[in-house]
């Protein structure tokens, strides 16, 4: 059995330019503004889903799915923004 070469398991793409990431300070830690957005948002979805449905299998699903589509959507976006 042979040992997988890391290396060879990393796309490198030289014509590539990395921007930064912007960043926000929560509690001495540095998140990426997309993660602080996606939670922000999950967040007020979940009281406004509650305060309509006062189902808690409803908030559940609608913050969740909220939640991904901001953290994927706004993740993508700032990768593809060269």
């Amino acid at each position: 059995m042979t040992a997988a070469n890391p290396i060879a398991l990393v796309e490198v793409r030289p014509g590539r330019r990395r921007t930064a990431t912007p960043t926000v300070d929560v509690a001495g830690v540095r998140w990426p503004a997309y993660k602080l957005h996606a939670v922000l948002l999950a967040v007020l979805v979940a009281l406004f889903a509650f305060a309509l449905t006062g189902s808690g299998a409803v908030v559940a699903w609608v913050s969740a799915s909220v939640l991904l589509a901001t953290w994927w959507g706004e993740r993508i976006w700032l990768a593809h923004r060269d």
